[in-house]
Order: C-alpha cells, then structure tokens, then sequence
C-alpha cells in the first residue's frame, strides 16, 4: 500500500526522482545463490556487478553465496534475478523477498 501511494504521488507531481531523494526502495529480496566448487569467490564479485545488487555473502552450508538486492518493482527483480543465473558457475537460486524491516 506504502509503495502504491509513493507511484501515485509520483504520476500527480511528474517527480521520478522522489524514491532517490527519499531512499526508498520499494523492494528488497535475498537471493540464495547455489554455487560450483572452487567458483564461489569469483561468482560473489561477478554478482557485485549488477545493478540492484547492494551486497553479497559468502555462507556456510548448502548455499554458497546470499545476495541483497534493491529494485524498483517485480520486473526488475526478475532481471536481477536471470543476471545472476548467467554467471557461469552459478547452479540455481531461491529468492526471498522481504515484507517488513526492522532496523536500528
């Protein structure tokens, strides 16, 4: 509902820049990313490439890597998403997308 007024206000006004100048992200996703052996360093840099990609873990267990991603809106999300899927050495992904934060 949040997010859905902010695109309101933003049609209303002409202002496509109101989410920069208010640091909002209207969505935010983990993406757990399955990795090949001996590849998960440089896949962890590859993913800190693209765009919307704000950080990336290197984890224990049987995920390899745990990206945080910013993006605008479901689409993006996607695009992100299929990015990560063509690094090589990349063998799947299962995305969380998060409802609520809770910050310092």
């Amino acid at each position: 509902m949040f997010s859905m007024r902010i695109q309101e206000t933003e049609k209303l006004n002409g202002d496509s820049s109101k989410n920069i100048i208010l640091g909002i992200n209207l969505l935010t996703a983990f993406v757990f990313i399955r990795v090949e052996m001996d590849a998960v360093s440089r896949v962890a840099s590859q993913i800190m490439k693209i765009e919307g990609v704000e950080e990336a873990y290197e984890v224990t267990g049987d995920i390899d890597v745990i990206a945080k991603i910013s993006a605008r809106n479901m689409d993006d999300l996607t695009k992100i998403i299929f990015r990560i899927r063509e690094i090589e050495g990349v063998q799947g992904t299962d995305t969380r997308i998060v409802l609520v934060s809770h910050l310092r």
